[in-house]
């Protein structure tokens, strides 16, 4: 690295926003880009107003919805937007409380719930004070503070000097991924080959959405309301992929950051020769990149996303095979959702919701009930029938084989349903919401 021959920028000098951590649900993480920079900048800053208000306090939602006041001044939104853009700040601030923040969880039942709520539910200024008094929806205050498990956390003083809204989600999407993990896909494990620790693959469709670069189209009057931009991979990539990793490289490099990100395009398919992928290599302090620290460029080594390893000879039980399973240590609401996923692409959706009812009453006594029910399912795909097979053959081969005999090893097993109706298949999961593999 260079750090001595460059220049440090100005915003970094003048920079007034504290190296903190905090937190996001991964829900939020996980939505498309419908917040502009300054917008996201506010977002960030009322999340540290949060923190220090309510989480470093150990404080759940109050009921007094009062409360969730924030006062923020002139200097606060210098800070977010600019000292000199302290109007169009304010004009931001007023406008966030009509933009929807999609959301998805699991109630008490465990059924999935879909929704919107609002970051802002009211706003004032006070002409005699000069002070600006924010609410902040008491819907998305679940998100900030009662995060258990599959939240995101990121330094705040850093998004808050992030100056693209692309580079805003990429430092979400890297701060997400940045643990001990190794993503896997199914025919990445069926073929004995795993991504390499802190390799992200994102397919072209799923980030075409993460990023909001799809065409929206009015569901009632078929109206283009947004239009599609970045419509091939090399504009994507010199108006997002290079704009983003030049500027968390570069704060990488004055110790701004801790993360920063290479990539390397994927296979291209189909007519035309398209990328059908990215995958993010994601770079932190504790784990910086082998060699040259600094992004790859040609005549460099290349960048190889996948690590491959020899299975044994010897059949392990079947108990052992749980233990060894990637999936293992995962929490059980991770592997609930990959079981979850696994079903779908197999049975009907009554059928996924009978089974998971069903696996879910079994998992309180049986702790690895997740991890067995992947486990025979991943054995039954392994076969030659089953792999040339139609849909309803592995339709019925899960549910009457897998599910009811395979189990049985464990201890237990699953009868089909008594009567089945026709439904469509759920809809796969988006891979942002999927788990990541630990070791």
């Amino acid at each position: 690295m260079t750090k001595e021959k460059k220049q440090i920028p100005s915003h970094l000098v003048t920079s007034k926003v504290k190296h903190e951590a905090v937190r996001w649900s991964n829900s939020i993480v996980d939505t498309p880009v419908v917040y502009g920079l300054i917008e996201r900048r506010t977002l960030y800053f009322i999340t540290g107003e949060v923190k220090h208000k309510y989480v470093e306090k150990n404080l759940g939602v109050p009921d007094n919805w009062k409360e969730l006041y924030f006062h923020l001044t002139d200097e606060d939104l210098g800070v977010i937007g600019g000292e000199k853009n302290v109007p169009r700040t304010y004009e931001t601030l007023c406008k966030l409380g009509e933009k929807f923040l999609p959301v998805s969880f699991r109630n008490e039942k465990g059924e999935l719930v879909t929704g919107k709520v609002h970051w802002i539910d009211s706003f004032f200024y006070n002409s005699v004070t000069k002070r600006y008094d924010v609410r902040v929806s008491p819907e998305i205050m679940p998100y900030l503070i009662d995060i258990s498990q599959s939240f995101t956390t990121f330094d705040l003083g850093t998004a808050m000097l992030l100056r693209s809204k692309y580079t805003q989600k990429m430092y979400e999407l890297c701060s997400q991924f940045c643990g001990d993990f190794r993503y896997v896909e199914n025919d990445a494990e069926t073929a004995g080959t795993v991504y390499k620790k802190r390799v992200l693959p994102i397919e072209m469709d799923k980030f075409r959405r993460i990023f909001n670069l799809e065409e929206v189209v009015d569901p009632r009057t078929n109206k283009v309301i947004t239009p599609a931009t970045y419509t091939n991979f090399k504009n994507m990539r010199m108006n997002i992929l290079d704009v983003a990793q030049a500027e968390l490289y570069n704060l990488y490099v004055f110790h701004h950051s801790n993360i920063w990100f290479d990539y390397l395009p994927g296979p291209k398919k189909g007519r035309g020769g398209k990328v059908s992928s990215v995958y993010i290599f994601i770079y932190t302090r504790d784990f910086p990149k082998a060699g040259l620290d600094r992004p790859w460029q040609k005549g460099d080594e290349p960048l190889e996303p996948f690590e491959k390893f020899t299975l044994p000879s010897l059949r392990p039980s079947p108990q052992q095979r749980v233990m060894e399973n990637l999936w293992y240590s995962l929490p059980n609401d991770t592997q609930e959702r990959a079981v979850e996923a696994l079903l779908g692409h197999y049975l009907h959706e009554d059928e996924v919701k009978y089974y998971m009812r069903q696996i879910t009453l079994v998992a309180q006594c049986h702790k690895d009930a997740w991890v067995q029910v992947m486990q025979v399912i991943k054995d039954k795909e392994q076969q030659p029938k089953f792999k040339s097979g139609t849909e309803a053959y592995k339709r019925k081969s899960i549910m009457a084989y897998a599910l009811k005999e395979n189990l049985k090893v464990f201890g237990w097993s699953l009868e089909p349903m008594s009567k089945i109706r026709r439904s469509k298949k759920p809809v796969e999961p988006d891979m942002f919401n999927m788990p990541k593999i630990r070791n």
